[in-house]
């Protein structure tokens, strides 16, 4: 669909397409709510916790709303959205209040998940040192509100897989089959990915897509 009609249709249209893969109205739903997130992030700000920092961290809480808003079980999306962005703005907060005290590894490395990924993969995504604490931080608490999206199991699996467990570690110690443990795993990536796909595209461009 062109931009110019999706500049027509209703955010519960430009909803229901994001949600079903249409990329340029997710595009379209962040340029809107960009004020909105500024707004809420305006409030919170402070010595430790950088505007720009919690700009990234409301793009998150947007993009959330968008993936998982049902206009059926809730309110209208702008209202659920201002809840989820003020959310996961305060939640990181708590999150950067927690951590603060605490030295941000420098030598924690995952396989990337901006690259495809194969168990033998030699690709690595590194945490950023002292130098970027900040956006340690922010990564940091991507992974931890990725996580918490996932069951009990798959939380499991997930730990071990950033522990540089092997998926046949992994699978003998849990006692799940192979096959599961590369699942979960792709199901984690995909979930971080999409969030830190499109929070970095929309910094990168100044705040709009």
């Amino acid at each position: 669909m062109s931009k110019y009609k999706l500049r027509t249709l209703r955010e519960k249209a430009l909803v229901k397409l994001a949600q079903a893969g249409d990329n340029e109205a997710l595009n379209m739903i962040i340029a809107k709510f960009e004020p909105m997130i500024i707004s809420i992030a305006s409030k919170y700000f402070g010595a430790w916790a950088e505007f720009q920092d919690l700009m990234q961290i409301g793009y998150v809480g947007l993009i959330q709303a968008v993936y998982s808003y049902n206009e059926e079980k809730t309110t209208k999306f702008s209202t659920f959205a201002y809840l989820n962005i003020s959310s996961e703005i305060k939640s990181f907060i708590t999150y950067l209040n927690r951590e603060k005290n605490k030295v941000l590894s420098d030598a924690v490395s995952i396989e990337s998940m901006f690259e495809n990924y194969s168990e033998d993969s030699d690709y690595y995504f590194e945490v950023p040192s002292e130098v970027n604490l900040h956006q340690s931080a922010i990564y940091n608490y991507i992974f931890e509100r990725t996580i918490d999206q996932m069951k009990d199991l798959e939380k499991d699996i997930v730990k071990m897989w950033l522990e540089n467990n092997s998926y046949d570690e992994i699978s003998q110690n849990i006692g799940v089959p192979k096959k599961k443990v590369d699942n979960t795993i792709q199901k984690f990536k995909k979930i971080a990915n999409r969030v830190m796909k499109y929070v970095n595209n929309t910094i990168s461009n100044g705040g709009t897509l």
